[in-house]
This record gives structure tokens, C-alpha cells and sequence, in this order.
């Protein structure tokens, strides 16, 4: 019997263990090598379980394998507390926690690919990836001239002020509770949206770099985001203040289910046109609106004959329509999908606990949260 406290809601464990693990392998490797004695270097960490006192964590370094328990600093929910852990350790290390680095992009054109889906046409000032499908940046809401000198990551370390800040941050949240924590959080993002790179191409095909590329974004009413998005013009300069790449090596082989709603199509479009398994895979597409399930039409993206699930519904009755087709489907080996944050949950738990589909076979994310 281990000597710590088992949490009792095992859904929302496996759940963090799962997204910390996929999408977040940096911060738990920041965790390690706080908590690690010695001066060998780590290769990798992953999380391999988490109690009421803290998380057990599985380290590998140049010499061997061993597994260290790290314990809280703060109380509140499971996330909090990993992700205080997290903010405290990248701080440490003199890192910003806010993201990897900027990126500028000069805006060259917009168009509607659908009523309520806007593409941003751009030149990166640096390179995009070659292998795009999923890739987002997230982008600070606002828009320049020009470029600022010098947008190369600082490669000197933060400013003092910025440490000054971050130490701040992690200060107050250590000392706050739980929910004037969860609105400084809020705060500090309030004006960062991630929205996914569609494709990527080189200005020159026989030379040079990734520099060109596409950001599809469905316009969610009028939000923030949606009116920033289509108040971009020609020659403006926006931002992105952080990056990251999808998971989805796991559906190179087994019967796939791939799910999206609007939010996700430009990812599921990526992964469709990059699709290397001999199955092909079921796919079930969310809109709330008939004028946007054409969207995959324009870019002639193939969608598997037969395979294909159309729902359209309100976002509220994303789980339960989804879960009606996924009944109708027979064997489900791999999982990938992106929709609104409670029926991603839903989904995600049902093809856990129906079809036994482990986190790493299991990725079904959310990608936005109906306002309550």
C-alpha cells in the first residue's frame, strides 16, 4: 500500500497525467531537474502518477531510470498545484515561463474560407515548420508597423525587470487562494489566442525557408479574438508569443477515430492531407452552422468515403451527438480530436472507460470553453 493519499476522482487524474505528458513534456522536465540531487544531465521525465501530497515523476538522465516524488507548494486543484510547480522550477532556471520566444509574421492578405472562417495569409520572420498539421502559435491581440529590433529570442536572459516580474508571479501565486489565483491566471492571458497554422510553403521552392503560410481561425461571434482577426489588413505586423506542435504519432497505424468541431478543422485538415496509415479512419466533423461544413472543400481535402460522420448542433450538444455516432462505429484502436473543453472531456472519458484507449492513445482535447 503506497504511504500516500490516492486520488479519488481517477477520470480527472488520468486526465492531467495524460495532457501534462502529451503537451507539456518541457515543464515536467523542469519539475526533475529541480527536484533532482546531483549533477547528471536529464534526458526526459514524465508523469506517472499523482496524489493528494504531490506527483511521482519517472526521470531519466544520461546514467539511469529512477522516479522521484516532488510534493505540492500550494493548495488548490490538482492543475494549480502541478502548475505552480512548474512556473516556480522554469523561474528558477532564470527561463520565462510566458513562452519559448516570439515570432513576427507580416499579414498579406484575409480571406473567408467559409462565413464564419477567416485565413490570414503571412510572411514568418523566422522559419514555420515544414511538418505543419496542428501546429498553433499563440498570439498576443494586437498589431504593428513594423517589426521591433532585434525579435531574435534574447539569448543573454531575461531583462532583470522580467525576472523581477516572474518572481513576482510565482510569489503571488503561492500566496493567493484558490480563486483570485484562477483570475490572475486569467489576466495574464487575456489577450493571448491560440489559433492553428493551416499550411506552410517557401517564397522560393528551390531555395530558402518555410516563410510563407496560412492561419485558419473560426470566428467565434464578437469576441476578442474574432474582432482582431478581422480588423488585420494587409502590411500589419502581428505577434505570437509562444508555439507548440500536436501529438499525433500514435495514429500511423490501427483504426483511427478522428473529431472536430470548427475550431479544430484546420488541424484535422493537416492530419487528413499528411495521412500516412493503411486504415483510414473514421471522422466525425461538429459545426454549429451549415454554412461552414463546406470548409474542406476548398482546400480539396480528403475526407474518407463512407467514413465521414457530418453533425451539426449546438455547441452544448457536441458530446452527446458525438457519443451517438461513436456507438455506431465497431472497433476504435486510436483516438485524436480537439472540440469545445466539456465535451472533449465527455469523449475523451467514454473512449477511456468503453473502449479501454490508454492517454497515449487517447488524445482528445479541448480547444475552447463555452462561457458559462
Amino acid at each position: 500500500m503506497s504511504e500516500y493519499t490516492a486520488i479519488k476522482n481517477i477520470d480527472q487524474k488520468l486526465d492531467i497525467i495524460d495532457h501534462v505528458n502529451q503537451d507539456h513534456p518541457e515543464e515536467v522536465l523542469a519539475i526533475a531537474r529541480n527536484n533532482t540531487k546531483g549533477n547528471q544531465k536529464l534526458i526526459s521525465a514524465k508523469v506517472l502518477d499523482i496524489f493528494e501530497e504531490g506527483v511521482s515523476i519517472e526521470v531519466t538522465s544520461e546514467y539511469a531510470t529512477n522516479q522521484v516524488m516532488v510534493f505540492f507548494q500550494i493548495e488548490g486543484e490538482l492543475e494549480d498545484q502541478i502548475l505552480y510547480l512548474a512556473y516556480a522550477a522554469i523561474v528558477k532556471e532564470g527561463r520565462d515561463f510566458s513562452g519559448n520566444g516570439k515570432n513576427f509574421f507580416e499579414v498579406i492578405s484575409t480571406e473567408n474560407i467559409t462565413k464564419n472562417i477567416m485565413r490570414i495569409h503571412v510572411r514568418s520572420s523566422s522559419a514555420l515548420p515544414e511538418y505543419y498539421p496542428g501546429y498553433a502559435y499563440a498570439f498576443v491581440l494586437k498589431k504593428m508597423q513594423s517589426v521591433p529590433q532585434s525579435p531574435q529570442k534574447n539569448k543573454q536572459g531575461k531583462s532583470w525587470h522580467k525576472q523581477l516580474f516572474d518572481r513576482f508571479f510565482v510569489y503571488m501565486m503561492k500566496h493567493l487562494s484558490p480563486k483570485n489565483r484562477e483570475k490572475l491566471l486569467q489576466s495574464a492571458n487575456k489577450d493571448i489566442r491560440l489559433y492553428t497554422l493551416r499550411k506552410s510553403w517557401k517564397s522560393d521552392p528551390n531555395n530558402g525557408i518555410e516563410d510563407k503560410g496560412s492561419i485558419d481561425v473560426f470566428i467565434h461571434g464578437e469576441t476578442s479574438g474574432g474582432k482582431w482577426v478581422k480588423s488585420l489588413s494587409e502590411g500589419d505586423i502581428i505577434m505570437s508569443r509562444s508555439e507548440s506542435a500536436d501529438k499525433h504519432q500514435h495514429l500511423t497505424e490501427g483504426q483511427a477515430l478522428l473529431i472536430a468541431d470548427e475550431t479544430a478543422y484546420p488541424a484535422l485538415a493537416g492530419i487528413l492531407e499528411k495521412w500516412t496509415n493503411p486504415l483510414l479512419p473514421h471522422v466525425i466533423l461538429i459545426s454549429s452552422k451549415e454554412e461552414d461544413r463546406d470548409y474542406f472543400d476548398k482546400d480539396n481535402v480528403p475526407l474518407p468515403e463512407n467514413l465521414t460522420h457530418r453533425i451539426i448542433c449546438p455547441p452544448e450538444k457536441q458530446s452527446e451527438r458525438v457519443l451517438e455516432v461513436i456507438k455506431t462505429l465497431g472497433k476504435i484502436e486510436k483516438a485524436w480530436g480537439a472540440c469545445e473543453a466539456k465535451s472533449a472531456k465527455e469523449v475523451r472519458h467514454f473512449l477511456r472507460n468503453e473502449y479501454q484507449l490508454s492517454g497515449k492513445d487517447n488524445h482528445v482535447k479541448a480547444y475552447w470553453k463555452l462561457n458559462k
